[in-house]
């Protein structure tokens, strides 16, 4: 007879190193789920490392069973979000777990319990950590390739957390393009648009650098935090955090795919295109060691990535309904599909886009994208 399944919170690496375990029991034998390196989450989740863990209340969670770990969760507090949306609301993140419904529920009512008793009447989730990082779990697409960044889960995650009485707050997208032959008309449109506007000289496109990268990287979440402000669910990100995701990003992207339109020198949007770095995590299994930093960043700057994805596009709100801001959107994402080609790149997720943000998805389609991937975020009154 099985031990009764066991609770325990992370307080040691041991601890850590079990909330790690739990995701590659729950997914380890599937090919297309790439697990985030493992130094990542021992920093992540704490506050002398991690700006997120330091400026919130973060509980991370281990189930055991039989002394082995099959299942994980993190309780949030996130105060920016308090702060911001009033809405007295806690978040889960992190959430991994074998197909057993008493450890989806075991783990759930965990969370819901850190949740009330800081006087928080609902849970949402999930967040890893919150809105501005990887959200949802995934319902749909599930043969697709797990893209960097984003969440990949199987079917029974969805199954098991709707069985516990948590419902729809919110679906996200994720669209594809090919950059082959097939969007040759489409780039071509255009072009020739941008060619014949008469403002065309005054809007100036731009792409960041190695050595001006924290600095620029600091005014492109300035630009995020305004774009994005009236977003569902969307919360400010901290200078700290700018900094820490910076630090983060820095071996695995390309700094000259990431894009700054201005009119006239006043900022006007972005669009931020990265490596899918998951094609070598997958291969890692989490270790960086002994060989695994070299061959992570040989596949990003060497060899390259055969997929990239555009987490960011967007127009700050001043132009967001402009004949300004519209081209400025147009000439950076059709300088990102050009460099995606240059780099070699075959197909390009733009993701994830909320589903009511109904003109994002018809501009998106625009340029022969298809829904390919759908996260849904749920919620539960406790």
């Amino acid at each position: 007879m099985a031990e009764a399944l066991e609770i325990r919170s992370v307080r040691t690496r041991r601890d850590m190193n079990a909330f790690i375990r739990a995701a590659f029991r729950a997914q380890g034998s599937n090919p297309r789920w790439a697990p985030a390196l493992d130094m990542e989450a021992h920093e992540f989740f704490d506050p002398k490392h991690s700006p997120f863990a330091k400026e919130n209340e973060i509980e991370c969670y281990v189930a055991l069973r039989d002394g082995e770990p099959v299942g994980r969760i993190a309780a949030i507090l996130n105060r920016a979000h308090l702060a911001y949306r009033k809405d007295q609301t806690g978040h889960f993140g992190f959430i991994e777990a074998i197909d057993d419904l008493d450890v989806f529920r075991a783990l759930t009512d965990q969370a819901g319990r850190f949740a009330a008793s800081r006087g928080l009447t609902r849970l949402m989730g999930p967040f890893s950590a919150s809105i501005n990082h990887e959200v949802g779990i995934l319902i749909y697409g599930f043969d697709e390739t797990h893209m960097v960044r984003t969440n990949y889960a199987p079917p029974y995650y969805a199954r098991q957390l709707e069985a516990l009485g948590f419902t729809k707050a919110m679906d996200m997208i994720a669209f594809e393009t090919k950059t082959d032959a097939s969007i040759d008309k489409k780039l071509e449109r255009i072009r020739s648009a941008d060619a014949r506007w008469k403002g065309r000289e005054d809007l100036k496109t731009y792409g960041l650098t190695y050595r001006t990268w924290f600095s620029s990287f600091k005014r492109l979440l300035a630009l995020f935090n305004d774009a994005w402000s009236e977003n569902w669910g969307a919360i400010p990100i901290s200078d700290a955090e700018v900094a820490y995701i910076a630090k983060l990003m820095l071996p695995v992207i390309k700094p000259s795919w990431i894009r700054i339109a201005e009119w006239q020198g006043e900022p006007v949007g972005i669009v931020a295109q990265i490596p899918n770095a998951n094609e070598a995590f997958a291969e890692l299994k989490g270790k960086l060691l002994p060989l695994g930093w070299w061959r992570l960043m040989n596949r990003i700057h060497i060899t390259g990535t055969r997929s990239s994805r555009i987490p960011i596009a967007g127009s700050v709100k001043k132009w967001r309904h402009s004949r300004v801001g519209h081209m400025a959107m147009a000439r950076m994402m059709l300088e990102s599909f050009e460099i995606a080609r240059a780099n070699r790149i075959e197909r390009v997720e733009i993701s994830w886009v909320l589903e009511t943000n109904i003109h994002a998805v018809q501009s998106i389609e625009l340029f022969g994208a298809r829904a390919i991937r759908r996260f849904r975020v749920f919620e539960r009154a406790l």
